[in-house]
C-alpha cells in the first residue's frame, strides 16, 4: 500500500500519487490513491469475405486508443479546507483552452508508468461527487471519476476565427456568407478576398480552394 494511516495522519511514498499534468499547466494531485484504474486497448481490423468459408481472413487498418478509468479521491476534512480547487481543475481539462484552441492533453503518472511507455491523451468525461461538507457548507471531500482516451498528437476542431484554415467554396457562396460564417462578421470578407487576392468577389466558382486567415 502506498497510503498508511498512522496517528490519524495520512502518510504516502514520494511521487506514489496520481498526478494528472495538462500542458496547460495544470496539475491536480490525488490525496487519496484510487483503489482499482481500468484501461482498455482496442484493434482495427477489416473483414475481407473468404468464399465458401464460415469466417473470414482480417486485415489490420489501425491501432485504436488506449482508454482509462479511474477514481481520484480528495480529502481535506482535518484540515478544515476546501476540494473544489482540485474539482475545478480537473473540470477544466476538459474544457477548451483558448490558448489551444482545444483542450489540453493530459499526462498520467503514478509512481512508474502505468502503461509501458507512459500514458498522455486527453480527457473525454470528467465526473465530480462531493461526499462530505463542512458546517459553512464547503465541499471537503469528493471523488472524481475520470475517463482519458490516449492519443500521440491532437488538434483544435478549426471552427475557431482565430485559427488559419482552408475552406472550399460551395455552390451559391459569396465571400460576405463565407465571412458571416467564419467569423460572424459579413464585413470581414475583405480579409478573405485581400488573402486569396480575388479582385473580383462577384466571380467566385464553386470548388475554389480559400485560405481564411485568422482574426488575431
Amino acid at each position: 500500500m502506498d497510503i498508511k494511516a498512522l496517528g490519524g495522519k495520512l502518510l504516502h511514498a514520494p511521487g506514489a500519487w496520481v498526478t494528472l499534468s495538462a500542458e496547460n499547466g495544470i496539475t491536480v494531485v490525488a490525496q487519496l490513491n484510487p483503489k482499482e484504474l481500468a484501461y482498455s486497448k482496442s484493434v482495427g481490423w477489416a473483414e475481407q469475405a473468404g468464399k465458401g468459408r464460415d469466417y473470414p481472413d482480417l486485415q489490420f487498418t489501425a491501432g485504436k486508443s488506449i482508454t482509462i478509468s479511474l477514481e481520484l479521491m480528495f480529502d481535506k476534512y482535518e484540515a478544515y479546507g476546501s476540494v473544489k480547487p482540485e474539482c475545478e481543475s480537473l473540470l477544466k481539462m476538459a474544457l477548451k483552452d483558448e490558448g489551444l484552441h482545444r483542450p489540453p492533453k493530459v499526462k498520467v503518472t503514478w509512481g512508474g508508468d502505468i502503461i509501458p511507455g507512459g500514458f498522455e491523451g486527453v480527457v473525454e468525461s470528467v465526473k465530480i461527487r462531493y461526499t462530505m461538507f463542512l458546517q459553512s457548507g464547503v465541499p471537503c471531500r469528493a471523488v472524481a471519476t475520470v475517463g482519458l482516451k490516449q492519443a500521440a498528437g491532437v488538434s483544435a476542431s478549426g471552427n475557431s476565427p482565430d485559427i488559419a484554415k482552408m475552406r472550399i467554396v460551395k455552390r451559391g457562396e459569396t465571400l460576405q456568407s463565407i465571412s458571416e460564417s467564419e467569423y460572424r462578421d459579413a464585413k470581414e470578407w475583405r480579409r478573405i478576398a485581400d488573402a486569396n487576392k480575388v479582385d473580383d468577389p462577384l466571380s467566385l466558382e464553386p470548388g475554389t480552394k480559400l485560405l481564411i486567415p485568422p482574426i488575431l
